[in-house]
């Protein structure tokens, strides 16, 4: 299961999301993996695509890797005074709720991608530059979602991102 976090709205800005999106999806399709996408809220997206968990449902057990296609941007029942303790004061740019989710990810040892807003995101939250943590590459919409899911399957190849935490021998 590989969550794809997504914030698309109705602005023209968002249909790179949507597009990069329909790409990831292929991509994690086509590396036999099941795509689950998480948005602000349940339903639809605005080119049709299903929304199978929001904000407030999706926990990081159930999957085995995240991917950021969009910014994770509050959603309109973020409150951040109720979700004060998954970092909503550090991280006002981020959705208290998606902030929560690739953190504990990140400290389950799995795999975190992102392209795009999804990059802006992760550095946001202080984890570009991390092991396990990826990005795609700089060449815009399709090509940056699949470079992201590229990175992410070959990741997944070892369960865990294990070198995040290095073994320790001796005193």
């Amino acid at each position: 299961m590989v969550g794809i976090v997504v914030d698309a709205g109705d602005g023209p800005a968002d249909q790179a999301v949507l597009d990069g999106l329909t790409a990831a999806r292929r991509a994690v399709l086509a590396a036999d993996m099941v795509p689950l996408v998480v948005a602000a809220r349940g339903g639809t997206l605005p080119d049709g695509t299903p929304v199978q968990r929001t904000f407030a449902t999706v926990r990081s057990v159930e999957l085995d890797a995240v991917l950021l296609a969009g910014g994770g941007a509050p959603g309109t029942d973020a409150l951040p005074a109720r979700d004060a303790k998954a970092g909503a004061d550090s991280v006002a740019a981020v959705d208290p709720r998606v902030a929560m989710l690739v953190q504990e990810a990140f400290r389950h040892g799995k795999a975190i991608g992102g392209w795009g807003r999804g990059t802006q995101t992760l550095a946001a939250l202080g984890l570009v530059g991390v092991s396990g943590v990826v990005t795609g590459d700089e060449g815009g919409g399709d090509d940056e979602a699949a470079s992201a899911v590229d990175a992410v399957v070959e990741l997944l190849a070892s369960h865990r991102v294990w070198d995040r935490f290095p073994a320790r021998l001796g005193g």
